[in-house]
């Protein structure tokens, strides 16, 4: 049976993932003559399981049937498939990193996203990604970095370099060069990275796929949404800011956070946790309250100020009477808002219907950092 002419014709869409397979064997069949399934799962960017799921839809019985029809592909076909051409920098665009692909003129990061999506990708600049396209071209030690990063991506996104190196069997100068073979910095850009794709990494995987009966449509319809949210909010926090924050949150004499309407709930919440942390904090969540609070207080204290739209009237008084009164004002609002351009430093969060949960998760990361460990930790990393 003719592979190209089954792929083209078929009747039955692919799904998403079969489809990059489809698409692999498509744009070079003489590459997928003489490739092994974990080639092809490489090329593709994809797992071998999906690569058996392809196989059989398909029709092929096995693997192995799959890879007689792949060799089967006849002679002629070999010979016309199209030559890869160089592109500028002479790197090999099949598995080049986007770090690499983001140095060509004219390329920045919204492209890379837009193209990777084009071609059935979640994301080219995953780090996730970019682990899988370059797992079978990395050094024997480095890969088995990878690995151990694809099998746990929660653990490595907050592992020490020790702790990711000892989980390895590696040393932690490989761990350094494997996140410069990657574009990282350093293993902190490399951590940063990973916790941004920790909750789409699955799809990497090779894990269960989602099945219809995992509840309504609707239900899994705001799930994705909220995992969207969360996901945005991550990339919109910077980890030297809120560094930054705790440090002055640690050394003030007391805290105050200000909210109105439905903040309210958030705003008695982060009271509480910061109270548990040991730290004096105090709510105000009357307009004439906050006024009067602001006004008294000085350099040593701190006020965090929570809004949703960061445009609340009532809001914005309160954060010019604290700059005026010289003490540190933090915003958890949307960035570009008044209030954001007001405020000392700011935690920026977005909007919408699930917004909410962005909001959440800033305040658990902030709170996470502020932990006595997590200070003392700070200058390690």
């Amino acid at each position: 049976m003719d592979l190209v002419y089954h792929i083209q014709f078929r009747q039955n869409p692919f799904s998403r993932q079969e489809a990059k397979v489809a698409r692999a064997l498509l744009d070079n069949p003489a590459f997928a003559a003489t490739a092994t399934i974990e080639q092809l799962a490489a090329r593709a960017g994809v797992s071998t399981e999906i690569v058996g799921h392809f196989a059989k839809s398909l029709g092929c019985q096995d693997l192995n049937d799959f890879i007689g029809l792949m060799r089967g592909q006849p002679a002629a076909l070999q010979q016309q498939a199209p030559v890869a051409q160089p592109v500028l920098g002479g790197m090999d665009i099949a598995f080049a990193s986007a770090a690499e692909i983001g140095k060509l003129p004219g390329v920045n990061q919204a492209t890379l996203s837009r193209f990777g999506k084009s071609i059935g990708c979640e994301d080219i600049a995953d780090i996730v990604y970019q682990i899988r396209a370059q797992q079978n071209h990395l050094s024997q030690q480095e890969a088995k970095v990878a690995q151990t990063i694809l099998e746990d991506i929660a653990f490595a996104s907050s592992a020490t370099i020790e702790q990711l190196a000892a989980q390895a069997g590696v040393s932690p100068a490989t761990i350094t060069r494997f996140a410069k073979t990657l574009g990282c910095d350093d293993i902190r850009d490399l951590r940063m990275k990973l916790a941004q794709a920790s909750v789409a990494g699955s799809r990497y995987l090779g894990g269960a796929q989602p099945q219809d009966g995992n509840g309504p449509r609707l239900w899994l319809q705001r799930v994705n949404d909220v995992e969207s949210t969360l996901r945005q909010q991550l990339q919109q926090l910077d980890h030297a800011a809120v560094i930054g924050i705790c440090q002055r949150l640690s050394q003030s004499k007391s805290v105050h956070i200000f909210g109105v309407g439905g903040m309210a709930l958030y705003v008695n919440d982060l009271q509480q946790r910061l109270v548990g942390m040991g730290c004096p904090a105090f709510t105000c969540l009357d307009p004439a309250l906050m006024r009067m609070t602001a006004s008294t207080l000085s350099t040593p204290q701190s006020v965090i100020l929570l809004s949703g739209s960061g445009e609340n009237s009532d809001l914005l008084n309160a954060a010019r009477l604290t700059a005026a009164s010289g003490a540190y004002s933090i915003a958890l609002a949307p960035a570009g808002s008044t209030l954001a351009g007001l405020a000392d430093s700011l935690l920026p969060i977005g909007n919408g219907s699930a917004a909410r949960y962005g909001l959440m998760l800033a305040i658990d990361l902030l709170l996470a950092q502020l932990l006595p460990e997590s200070l003392n930790a700070q200058a390690a990393d």
